[in-house]
């Protein structure tokens, strides 16, 4: 008896069905694909393939909820809490995973598109090869952060049989759905990007669509994931070579106003951000304009990091909920959402993807690794630049390696704050040398929670929906 697929893929025809506004798509099946033009339609189409988790972001140590009185507004029925609390269970067996099935339903269409495109009509082949290419990457981005969130953190020792995510690389509704193991992923992953490199520009028209540079970007994100800095460096480089571009956080503040406005610009919209390499939106935004109880609430342990009087990026990207705010509550949220509208049409809504400064990052990572300390911090003091108030002294300096990637490391917690990385860099972390990661204890109206280095909860779990209708899936303990 054929399973149904979870209900990540049911209710898939809804994807479908939504595209009948704009473009008549014909698949396999009970219809015949016909026009290449319909996948092109279907890939320029963001709402399609613009999703990727983030929920992550709550359950990592740059969040700390401490308000009592914001915990008790927060509603029982949110999410939040279970992410937060680093629950064993999140999801019911009545309730859908809304960010995975998000995701999945990425895959799918990604599948589609990978699967029919080459059998269609009036289309030259190279322009079949790019819509290929573009659903490939697309695939291997939403398989990155998947293992990265529901699989279990790549060891080189144990990744062939440690257990990852389901691997779905056809259209498929019906069947068994085992995980596979984390190498298996990250293999289809690097096989996804390898075979549509060849078809890409070398840096797309607009960020939305992936080219050669956001290729390298993922690359370079994947091996600083598995621990291959070799790798990691390489890539980022490459990717850099391509676009390196800053958005300079003084051209959007100007402290000596007194209109709010004036003292804090709207930031640019994604598609126009000269960082952004790929864009990816959230599937779940925390805005606070809407004066919400779950908002990114930062943990002190974040905020002390910065220079508080002269780094850009704590005055514009974060907000005191009293004093900015005139809320109730205590403490300084993220707040880079808020500075435009969160509007789908336009793409709008902070960036999850690679962009510049996370490649910067790597390849300083990867030097203070190899102990080269001058090229480590000279790229941090590049970045530094560019995210201070001008004429302040941004510069850092390191007397010795671990003292460089010390540096690198709260600089990359600093510049990618809520961007989904810092809970995949405390998966990483858990077993580093010089800078393992530490315990992370809070209380949550009255009751303590602590996540260990390495703890199972650092892998989010299955709802239990998708393991009675699949309990092939399993569940990792």
């Amino acid at each position: 008896m054929n399973k149904k697929i979870f209900s990540v893929i049911i209710g898939l025809s809804c994807c479908f069905s939504a595209c009948s506004d704009w473009v008549d798509v014909k698949t396999k099946g009970s219809l015949v694909p016909e026009e290449t033009e319909n996948y092109r339609y279907l890939m320029n189409n963001t709402e399609n393939f613009r999703w990727t988790l983030s929920y992550h972001d709550v359950a990592s140590d740059d969040i700390d909820i401490s308000d009592p009185a914001q915990q008790e507004a927060i509603y029982e029925t949110n999410k939040f809490i279970p992410v937060y609390t680093w629950a064993d269970e999140i999801y019911s067996q009545s309730e859908n995973d809304t960010e995975m099935n998000k995701v999945y339903q990425v895959i799918y269409n990604c599948n589609v598109v990978i699967d029919e495109v080459m059998d269609s009509k009036n289309g030259t082949n190279e322009e079949k090869l790019e819509i290929r290419a573009e659903a490939l990457v697309h695939r291997a981005e939403a398989y990155l952060t998947l293992v990265n969130v529901y699989g279990v953190p790549y060891n080189a020792a144990t990744a062939s049989t440690d257990q990852g995510v389901p691997l779905l690389t056809t259209p498929r509704v019906e069947g068994a759905l085992p995980r596979a193991s984390v190498e298996k992923v990250y293999e289809q992953i690097f096989k996804d990007l390898d075979d549509a490199f060849e078809y890409l520009p070398d840096v797309a028209e607009f960020n939305f669509y992936p080219g050669k540079c956001a290729i390298y970007a993922l690359r370079a994100r994947a091996y600083l994931l598995m621990g291959n800095y070799t790798e990691a460096k390489k890539n980022a480089q490459e990717a850099l070579k391509l676009k390196s571009t800053l958005e300079n956080l003084n051209d959007y503040v100007d402290l000596a106003s007194t209109e709010e406005s004036v003292r804090r610009k709207n930031y640019v919209e994604t598609l126009k951000d000269k960082e952004v390499i790929f864009a990816k939106m959230p599937v779940t935004t925390f805005s606070m304009a809407s004066y919400s109880t779950a908002g990114l609430v930062l943990s002190d342990n974040l905020l002390n990091t910065f220079d508080q009087e002269k780094d850009l990026r704590y005055f514009y990207f974060t907000r005191s909920m009293i004093d900015d705010l005139g809320m109730t509550y205590s403490g300084r949220v993220y707040f880079k959402d808020n500075y435009y509208p969160y509007d789908w049409k336009k793409n709008e809504g902070r960036n999850m993807g690679p962009c510049v400064p996370e490649m910067m990052l790597i390849e300083a990572e990867c030097w203070a690794r190899e102990g080269n300390t001058t090229e480590s911090m000279n790229i941090v003091n590049k970045l530094r630049e560019y995210r201070y108030v001008a004429g302040e002294d941004y510069s850092l300096s390191a007397a010795t390696a671990k003292e460089a990637l010390g540096n690198v490391l709260q600089e990359r917690r600093r510049e990618l704050t809520c961007h989904g990385l810092r809970w995949m860099d405390q998966r990483r972390l858990a077993n580093d040398p010089d800078f393992p990661t530490q315990t992370v204890t809070r209380i949550f109206k009255g009751t303590t929670y602590t996540l260990e280095p390495g703890a199972v909860r650092y892998t989010f779990p299955m709802g239990e929906k998708y393991l009675e209708e699949n309990p092939e899936i399993g569940q990792i303990k």
